[in-house]
This record gives structure tokens, C-alpha cells and sequence, in this order.
């Protein structure tokens, strides 16, 4: 009975709410996205005996990876190659190429021909030889038309169309592929992209093209013991038997996945009996500290105290607060930022003061700071509260904002 080792969304290369680290020259966020990956390695070369990793697509940030990312991840897989673990990563829609004529981000696995690592770009069948015995993998990478229709096939389609003979095509190769299969031989099916009935999490900030929806009765022919998905990033099984598994990313992106559990999939594949467990990693927490103040007379002492009622050793950080006009310009988000720094904050992300007030009143607030003078951050800061954009958009313009204002050393 093989043991498969399941993960997806590795995302190497995500720099949300982070520094440069001085001493390795690394983003920190970076480093966060790679200690997950080793503590997954660590994982399947000290405790368990894996028989097969299967990545399950999005390995990088994007399609176009830099030298540092790619010789990362090659460092990672050549440590489960001179472990003799046979490694199969499946292609997601942050590797695809924007054109079918490009490379994809891990094609030079492919052409460097590495044993033991077999690349899945295109829907293909795939037999792969493991300790204990061998797995047949029905491979779905990442979808998009192109792969799927011809030029004239599109043209003048309604895109519901589109993607209704998409469905169709890939439930008839499916059909085609499982009247292959070995009935002896344990089988998985692996996709990355939607399934009907998952359950977002927050990773449509970061997706890369439209999403084509695939039922999961398609993925569940008889013959399939294990569905090894990727894509979505919040961990979910949409089926028991054969198991249909989203293992979810290995890190936190943003503070949309702040209480969802970050980890990997362990799984028992065994003809129409098989099992499998949800191993969680150490991810950088997401704190968000919500005060309202508006009726509090001190609202700096009511801010600090609710801050110390909460941990936010190595966690990023953003406090969120209500507050009045006449209270906002009592507040000394200065303060407020040293004294999370001082409990171990890894980052302090944002703190935002949410004032209830008219829009001529915050137009003439905006008007009155310009002329006292303020940084570039603070007046984007005051026009993104001006246009009543949602606390969580703010948090992450001001990230990007911080960046870009960042004096170039």
C-alpha cells in the first residue's frame, strides 16, 4: 500500500507583509514560504515513509520566477531526490506560461530529464514505480481554452459556452483514461483547479485567470482511490471514498486566512479503502486586535490594554479601531506600533483608525492635515479612509505603498 505525501500552493516568492532580512539577504516572507517547505521535508524524511511526493501545482508566486525562487525550490526537490523519494508536481495556474509557446516556471525539471521527478503540464496518464509498488496517476493541470480548443472552436462563444465543451472534453478524456487503468493498481487522480462545492478561502487575491469549474462527479470514477487537489488554499475533503482533498497552501498570504489551518496530507492509497491525515505546520500567525473606542474617555490606555490581552510573538499584526473625530487626533499610532514591536510583533501590518463621520467632514479633515504638512504615507492613508475603502483593501495598499516609498539603500 504506497503512502503519498500531498501538499499544493507553495507560492514561493509571496512577499505580503514583510522585511528584508540584513543577514541572509532574503525577504522574511520568503524565508516564512521556505521554512514551511522544510519543516514538510523534514516531516517525510524523519517520520514517515513516503513512497511518493505529489505536488499539486503552484509552486511559485507567479509564472515568472526569479533565479533566487528557482534555485530555492531546486535546492528542496534535490533533497528528496537523494532521498530516492520520486517526485511528481503537477503544473497550477501561477506556473503556466501566458502562452502555450513559452516554458512553464518547472519545465527545466523536464528538460534537464532529473530521475525520479515527472512533470504533469498537460493532461496525461502516468505510472509511477514506488517501494511499495506502483501508482497510476491521471494528471489535469492547470486549465485554460488553449489547452483544450483550438482557435476556431472559440471563435464566437459565449464564454459559458466555453466553458461547458471544456467540461465536456475533459470528462470524455477522463472516461477514456480510467478504461485504462489497472485494477490492481492503486490510482490518483490529481487536479489543480475548482471543484464544485469547494469553499474559497482567500486566495482569489492572488489568483492568475479565470476559474473553470470542474463537478467533483467527474473526478470520482470507479477505479479512482485518492483526488489529490490543489488551488484553493483553505484545507477541505469534499468526499470520502475515494477521498477528495484540497490540502490548502503551506503558509498564510494575508489576513483572509488568518484562522485557517496551514499543512499537508498524508495519505494510505489503497484499492477503494483508502485513508489519509492532515498533518498542520507552524504558519506565521495573522493577528488583527479590533477596539472600539468611541465611548471610552482615554482611548490610547483602552487601545494598549486590548493590545496586551493578546500574543503577538513572530505574528503580523494590524489593529483595527473605531474611533470618533476628536479622538483621532488623540491617538499616538506611534505608541501603539512601538508597543507591539516591544511584545514581538513580526510585522506590524496597519492601524487603521475607522472615524464615523460625513464625507464633507472627512474631505475637510484630509484638507486641514494637508496643510499642517504629512508624510506621503500618511495622505494616502486619509484619501483611501476618504473613499470608505474596506479596512482590509487599506491594510493592503498601505503594504504595497510602504514598499514603493521605501528609500532605496
Amino acid at each position: 500500500m504506497p503512502k503519498l505525501l500531498h501538499l499544493a500552493d507553495i507560492h514561493i516568492g509571496m512577499e505580503n507583509y514583510g522585511f528584508l532580512n540584513p543577514q541572509t539577504g532574503l525577504h522574511s516572507r520568503l524565508e516564512d514560504y521556505l521554512q514551511r517547505f522544510d519543516e514538510v521535508l523534514d516531516h517525510v524524511l524523519t517520520h514517515e515513509q513516503i513512497d511518493l511526493v505529489l505536488i499539486a501545482g503552484d509552486i511559485y508566486k507567479n509564472r515568472t520566477p526569479n533565479p533566487t525562487h528557482q534555485r530555492e525550490f531546486a535546492r528542496r526537490i534535490n533533497r528528496l531526490v537523494r532521498a530516492g523519494l520520486p517526485v511528481f508536481i503537477l503544473t497550477g495556474n501561477h506556473d503556466a506560461p501566458a502562452t502555450n509557446t513559452r516554458a512553464h516556471s518547472v519545465e527545466i525539471f523536464d528538460t534537464l530529464e532529473i530521475e525520479g521527478v515527472t512533470i504533469a503540464s498537460k493532461m496525461r496518464f502516468h505510472v509511477i514505480n514506488t517501494q511499495h509498488g506502483p501508482i497510476q496517476i491521471i494528471a489535469i493541470p492547470w486549465l485554460n481554452r488553449q489547452a483544450l480548443l483550438n482557435k476556431d472552436e472559440m471563435l464566437g462563444l459565449p464564454m459559458n459556452a466555453l466553458e461547458a465543451e471544456m467540461v465536456s472534453r475533459v470528462s470524455r478524456w477522463i472516461e477514456g483514461t480510467v478504461e485504462r487503468l489497472d485494477p490492481t493498481i492503486p490510482t490518483v487522480l490529481t487536479f489543480h483547479g475548482t471543484v464544485g462545492g469547494a469553499t474559497y478561502g482567500a486566495e482569489r487575491s492572488v489568483m492568475l485567470g479565470h476559474d473553470l469549474v470542474i463537478p467533483r462527479s467527474l473526478l470520482t470514477s470507479d477505479g479512482i482511490d485518492y483526488v489529490a487537489l490543489g488551488h484553493i488554499h483553505k484545507h477541505q475533503a469534499l468526499g470520502n471514498q475515494p477521498p477528495v482533498v484540497y490540502p490548502g497552501s503551506i503558509e498564510r498570504i494575508d489576513f483572509g486566512e488568518e484562522h485557517e489551518a496551514k499543512g499537508f496530507v498524508i495519505a494510505d492509497v489503497e484499492k477503494n479503502n483508502t485513508s489519509w491525515q492532515f498533518v498542520e505546520l507552524s504558519a506565521r500567525p495573522f493577528v488583527t486586535i479590533r477596539v472600539d473606542v468611541r465611548q471610552n474617555p482615554d482611548p490610547q490606555e483602552r487601545i494598549r490594554r486590548a493590545i496586551a490581552k493578546h500574543n503577538v510573538q513572530d505574528a503580523v499584526v494590524r489593529v483595527l479601531v473605531d474611533c470618533t473625530l476628536a479622538q483621532r487626533q488623540t491617538i499616538d499610532d506611534k505608541a501603539l506600533r512601538a508597543q507591539l514591536e516591544e511584545a514581538g510583533a513580526h510585522v506590524v501590518a496597519a492601524i487603521a483608525l475607522e472615524v464615523e463621520r460625513t464625507t464633507r467632514g472627512r474631505f475637510a479633515e484630509v484638507a486641514e492635515q494637508v496643510r499642517d504638512g504629512l508624510t506621503p504615507q500618511r495622505a494616502l492613508e486619509l484619501y483611501l479612509q476618504t473613499k470608505n475603502i474596506p479596512v482590509e483593501r487599506q491594510t493592503k495598499l498601505l503594504q504595497a505603498a510602504s514598499g514603493l516609498m521605501r528609500p532605496e539603500a
